[in-house]
Formats: C-alpha cells, sequence, structure tokens
C-alpha cells in the first residue's frame, strides 16, 4: 500500500503539484481572524487554518492552550493548501496548514517549507471524506468516474491524492477524472444543481451531504487508502523553524493538548458547537452525521 500511496504522489508532482496560483474558499473571509489578545508578554504568531480539521486549533485559542505555552495566537481562516503555504512562504503569517501532498511537491520543487507537526490524521474506521453523487446518477462506483465531473476544494494540491489511489484500484486512468475546483462550502448546491457528476467532500461539509436523502456515497478512499496519514500539517518555512526552534516546539505542545481535547467522547458536544460556527455549518446536521 505505501508504494501505491508514493507513486501516485510522484505522479502528481510529474503533473504539476507545486506551488503555483491560488484559489479562494468562502469559508476565508479574507480578513476574518480570531485571537490575538496583543499580551506583550507573550510571543505573537499568527497562524492559518485550513477549511477542514480546524477544531482543534480553535480549541487551543479557547481552551488557553496557547497562552499556557506562552503564545499570543491569531487564528486566520485559510483556503487550499496551495494559497495556504504561499501566505508562509511571503512571511505574511507564521505557520500554516498544509496538505502533506503539496508539502512534498513544494519542497520537491525547492520551496523552502518544512512540517513542524500532524493535524490530526486520517482513521482507518472513521471516515470524514468521501466521493458522493446524487441518488438518482448513474455513477454506481468509482469506475463510473472515468469522464465525469468531480468537484474538489483545491485543483493540484494533493486533496485528489485518494481519489487517484482509488480510480487506479477500480483500473481507470487517475486523469480520466475530469477535476473541477469548487470551494467547499459550494460543492452541496454544485452537486444539487447539476453543475458536476460527483464531489470529492470533507468534513464538516462530508457530513452535510450524507444526511440528505438524495445524496449517496459511492467511496471513502482516504480510509480505504491513506489510514494514518496526517489530515493536514503544520507548515513552516526553514528560515522561520531554525530562527524560532521554541516557539515552534511551544505551538506543537499546545497542539498536542488540543488534539487530546478533540479526541476526548466527553467533548463531542463543544467540538460540534466550533465546527457549526467556524464552517457556518447547521448544528443540527452535524449532530445526526
Amino acid at each position: 500500500m505505501k508504494k501505491k500511496i508514493w507513486g501516485v504522489v510522484a505522479f502528481a508532482a510529474i503533473a504539476g503539484l507545486a506551488l503555483s496560483g491560488c484559489s479562494a474558499d468562502p469559508l476565508s473571509d479574507g480578513d476574518s481572524s480570531t485571537g490575538g489578545s496583543g499580551d506583550a508578554s507573550l510571543t505573537p504568531l499568527k497562524v492559518v487554518v485550513a477549511p477542514i480539521h480546524f477544531e482543534p486549533a480553535y480549541i487551543a485559542l479557547g481552551e488557553g492552550f496557547f497562552e499556557e505555552e506562552g503564545l499570543d495566537v491569531e487564528l486566520i481562516r485559510g483556503a487550499d493548501p496551495t494559497s495556504n503555504i504561499a501566505r508562509v512562504v511571503s512571511g505574511e503569517v507564521d505557520i500554516t496548514t498544509g496538505s502533506l501532498g503539496t508539502l512534498i511537491t513544494s519542497a520537491a520543487a525547492g520551496v523552502p517549507v518544512v512540517a513542524i507537526g500532524g493535524n490530526g490524521f486520517t482513521d482507518a474506521e472513521v471516515p470524514t471524506s468521501g466521493i458522493l453523487v446524487m441518488e438518482s446518477s448513474d455513477i454506481q462506483g468509482v469506475a463510473d468516474l472515468s469522464g465525469r465531473t468531480v468537484g474538489i476544494q483545491g485543483l493540484n494540491t494533493g486533496s485528489e491524492i485518494g481519489m487517484f489511489l482509488a480510480a487506479e484500484d477500480a483500473n481507470i486512468d487517475p486523469l480520466s477524472i475530469e477535476r473541477v475546483e469548487i470551494a467547499s462550502s459550494g460543492m452541496e448546491t454544485a452537486l444539487v444543481e447539476g453543475t458536476i457528476d460527483g464531489v470529492l467532500a470533507s468534513a464538516p461539509f462530508y457530513g452535510q451531504l450524507m444526511a440528505r436523502d438524495d445524496v449517496r456515497l459511492i467511496s471513502n478512499p482516504s480510509t480505504e487508502f491513506l489510514a494514518g496519514s496526517p489530515i493536514t500539517l503544520w507548515t513552516v518555512t526553514e528560515t522561520w523553524v531554525e530562527n524560532n526552534a521554541d516557539t515552534a516546539a511551544a505551538f506543537v505542545r499546545a497542539m498536542e493538548k488540543a488534539q487530546a481535547f478533540y479526541e476526548d467522547p466527553a467533548n463531542v458536544e463543544a467540538i460540534l458547537d466550533i465546527t457549526a460556527e467556524v464552517s457556518d455549518v447547521d448544528r443540527g446536521v452535524l449532530t445526526e452525521a
């Protein structure tokens, strides 16, 4: 399995999954940020969070884990992994959220970025993303996606790796699937209105779609092929971590506390509240999912 994963990563690099261009997601308000107290006794940090698995960062802020580690963190809503990494490379922010695929291909292209920690891992038992189609669609499985359009959150960012592996497993050419870039929050509308044939959606929008009676799941490629891999990675420039090793370590410690909070079943309701507020997804739908 590892050989298949890295084979597709290499293929993605050849196909051009390097830093190029930026795309926005409505989850990002541009200037939308949270935190940043201005306390002079704390080390200020600007951190970009992705439209997926952002909850641990907000937990660290709300529960005071950042402050415990001497950090004054401002969380800034980001978009796709490529544009998020561009922001850290430009020096606009200190730490950003990147995908495994984007980090690998960016580094291969000579972009001086490194990961300082993982932000959650793909669970083999609990799917949080998948390929979905309308119930009325004639698409029954991944093999039927050849020549069809599938909406994804970011083109050439590595988000396609799971789908590529599923396509290979179904004996179709991964590039025969026509990928269309669509903001996560716009996937439901595009699918229901028939603009595209399917979507590769991630939580919390995956759960929102799964709650619909007229939408059908055809594959959970990340769970099947990428279990144990990071959902996202906390990414910095090489220069930044060389000059701020203690700050990076403090950030990782705070996020470890947040991840422990996130994984505690006693905190499910609090986490759903964060998900609904940040992503503007109906709280009731999240409870059902």
